[in-house]
């Protein structure tokens, strides 16, 4: 009898072993997904996978791509994107785009089939980068890679990081020419519109021009008479009230006198009071606004993100999955914790090219040419 219950149990437990490993099969993680409406198999590959390929469909290059700080270099081993959609995936097309979905959210820019299969931009999937192994036993991997060659000199976004999904679809947009309106010109008094020339943009101040002329042309920032705008001067707190506060169109905002050093006749109260109202900024804890600080780096920053989820230019959820670590800034470890996910996205977003170097400077106070090129950059540059 104690023979035959032993036999039993030893059979269970095999049969418990045995679901467990089918179990621990099927749910095996997989680094990056293939599919889409032009791929006739959809693939799930993991690490091993990769690494398995055929010769034919490997690449081992140094690729050269450019970040905040300057051009870098990065030796890579991986598989050939286009090997995988044509030889594995059965894509047939050659028109259609390329959808990199990245893990953390970054949203990455379409890329043109032709582009994929284009031997010369060699898309790789890359499994080591500069001699380390990518290996990930979790479950959710974050950490393929997608580099790219340069197609002309100095450009940008040809490293695509955390890819875990790549979707080959049609290319929907069609460029629909329209009849131009008659516009019927009504006659009116000759006045010409003055033309604002500064005289004090020099060559130190050059980067922030256009966006200085823009904000100027559209009433948000002055200048300070006499045909000068004073772009070294610093940027304060109330003073980046009011042009946020114009450049987002809103309505001026009776001051309550919430904050003990700002007067209800200061020239900036209501801008303050609409900024505040909005959420674009916060008083301080001990009931002062402090209006003639100096605003740094990573305050403007903050207030920039903000004001582009006012704008529904990004949802906050979004901008809360930027983080610090993926910075290419050198000091990025001495940015505020507050302020990490706003100079984060930001960044992504190009908005303190020409302002910050390959340290960005929390601390930093900012000028009047910084502040007009920040706010242009989030919210009107294309």
């Amino acid at each position: 009898m104690l023979k035959r219950f032993r036999v039993i149990l030893f059979v269970l437990i095999a049969v418990i072993i045995f679901q467990l490993t089918v179990f621990a099969t099927e749910t095996k993680a997989y680094t990056v997904a293939i599919g889409g409406e032009f791929v006739k198999t959809e693939l799930n590959l993991t690490l091993k996978d990769l690494k398995e390929m055929p010769e034919e469909a490997q690449i081992s290059q140094e690729y050269i791509y450019n970040s905040k700080s300057g051009e870098k270099t990065a030796q890579v081993k991986g598989v050939s994107l286009a090997y995988l959609l044509k030889d594995k995936a059965g894509v047939t097309a050659e028109e259609g785009i390329v959808i990199f979905t990245a893990s953390d959210g970054y949203e990455i820019d379409p890329q043109p089939l032709q582009d994929i299969f284009n031997d010369k931009l060699k898309f790789v999937l890359a499994y080591e980068v500069n001699g380390e192994i990518i290996d990930n036993d979790e479950i959710e991997n974050e950490e393929i890679t997608v580099y790219r060659n340069l197609k002309e000199e100095g450009e940008f976004n040809t490293v695509y990081k955390m890819i875990n999904k790549i979707t080959i679809e049609e290319d929907l947009e069609e460029v629909v020419e329209e009849e131009p309106e008659e516009v019927t010109v009504e006659e009116t008094d000759e006045k010409e519109t003055e033309t604002i020339i500064f005289t004090d943009i020099t060559e130190e101040f050059k980067f922030a021009e256009t966006a200085i002329y823009d904000l100027v042309n559209r009433d948000i920032i002055d200048g300070m008479g006499d045909g000068l705008y004073a772009p070294e001067k610093e940027f304060t707190r109330e003073q980046f009230c009011k042009i946020i506060v114009a450049a987002l169109g809103y309505e001026l905002k009776d001051y309550e006198g919430a904050f003990s050093d700002i007067d209800k006749d200061r020239w900036s109260s209501s801008y303050v009071q609409a900024a505040v109202e909005s959420g674009l900024f916060i008083g301080n804890p001990d009931g002062t606004f402090m209006p003639e600080k100096v605003i740094s780096r990573q305050e403007i920053a903050v207030v920039a993100a903000r004001a582009a989820i006012a704008k529904g230019l990004v949802e906050q959820t979004k901008v809360d999955k930027f983080v610090m670590e993926k910075s290419n800034y050198i000091d990025k470890n001495d940015v505020a914790e507050w302020a990490e996910n706003a100079v984060a996205y930001l960044e992504t977003q190009d908005v303190f090219v020409g302002v910050a170097g390959e340290n960005f400077e929390p601390l930093k106070n900012v000028n009047r040419a910084e502040a007009a090129l920040i706010v242009f950059n989030t919210l009107f540059s294309e």
